[in-house]
């Protein structure tokens, strides 16, 4: 692959998570813009010959696989803005439903086959908050048994269990044991 140069889709976030996950030898990757990184990882591209394979997030094993998923357009970023928009503003609508106590009068929707089919279509894109949000809410449907899960991708995740154990808090309880204690005061 003579000709390397990353997709225009991969964000700055997204370069500076390659570049640390991959362990590749850009220090203070943080402190670049999006140029600065993408003409630093095309001098490291060019003279790097192995790399530590990720098989939990991108299924990588080699510099060439990075080498093609950098090239390809962002999969995470598959849609335009106006699909974006039109995904977000409908998971918008199913949550002003459950918000709503779950009355279909005070919603958009016609019918909950018309509002589980819209929900289902979307949750395809669990990887945007709205549309977990949604999913949770619209589970808690006392009118209808059916459940909806967002689906999720590997590396967002990962970022969600990090974020729910930095979150956990650590609670100290007290344990009382019977039997016999002396107490000497000095």
């Amino acid at each position: 692959m003579e000709h390397f140069y990353p997709h225009k889709s991969h964000s700055r976030k997204d370069l500076i998570n390659l570049i640390q996950l991959f362990k590749l030898p850009i220090e203070d990757v943080a402190d670049y813009n999006k140029k600065q990184i993408i003409d630093k990882l095309i001098i490291v591209m060019k003279n790097i010959e192995t790399i530590e394979p990720d098989m939990i997030y991108y299924n990588i094993k080699n510099v060439n696989e990075l080498k093609e998923y950098l090239i390809k357009p962002n999969q995470k970023k598959c849609l335009s803005i106006k699909d974006k928009n039109n995904i977000i503003n409908t998971a918008k609508l199913i949550i002003n439903y459950c918000k709503n106590g779950y009355c279909l009068e005070l919603s958009y929707f016609h019918s909950l086959d018309v509002l589980y089919q819209e929900a289902r279509r979307i949750s395809q894109w669990g990887d945007y908050p709205s549309i977990r949000r949604m999913c949770n809410l619209l589970n808690n449907n006392p009118h209808s048994n059916e459940k909806i899960y967002p689906v999720v991708s590997n590396l967002v995740q990962k970022e969600l269990d990090q974020k729910k154990l930095a979150n956990t808090k650590v609670i100290n309880t007290l344990t009382i044991k019977k039997g016999s204690f002396t107490i000497f005061f000095e």
